[in-house]
């Protein structure tokens, strides 16, 4: 296998190696600690507005979405979890357990970048290099997860 996942027919399969187990089953405690929009630059960078320009709008959005977002949100880390867990030993996601593990990379990495003051791309450049390598990483790990799920 090269890289932690593999297609096998409409499964991917996931297997990482025990550092990487104990870095990725964090990333659901980080996306907890997201506070309240405003308050956190994570919160902002999770909570685009849909309507930029129409705060009544906004707000009606925000009132029908955000119960089903929170589920889907708590749903994707579920899933995460317990592919992190069965990972070491290697482990099977149908795709949209796979999805749901993209997304929650996904969200973290939005998170972790939000809080190292990513704004734009030349913020990048400034970051030290530990952070910068995290960034990578779940980079990676989304380029290579999407690449299975394409094939």
């Amino acid at each position: 296998m090269t890289g932690p996942f593999r297609r096998r027919g409409d499964r991917i399969e996931i297997r990482l190696a025990e550092h990487e187990i104990q870095f990725l089953s964090q990333l659901p405690r980080l996306l907890e600690t997201v506070g309240a929009v405003s308050g956190d630059p994570a919160a902002d960078r999770l909570d685009v507005p849909a309507y930029l320009d129409d705060p009544e709008a906004e707000e009606e959005y925000r009132r029908w979405i955000r119960g089903e977002l929170d589920e889907a949100r708590a749903a994707d880390r579920s899933a995460f979890v317990e592919l992190v867990e069965a990972a070491q030993t290697g482990t099977s996601a149908s795709e949209p357990e796979a999805e749901a593990f993209l997304r929650v990379l996904a969200e973290a990495r939005l998170v972790l970048a939000a809080r190292m003051g990513i704004e734009v791309e030349d913020d990048y450049e400034g970051l030290a290099e530990p952070d910068a390598a995290v960034l990578d990483y779940l980079g990676a790990l989304q380029t290579l997860l999407i690449r299975e799920l394409s094939a």
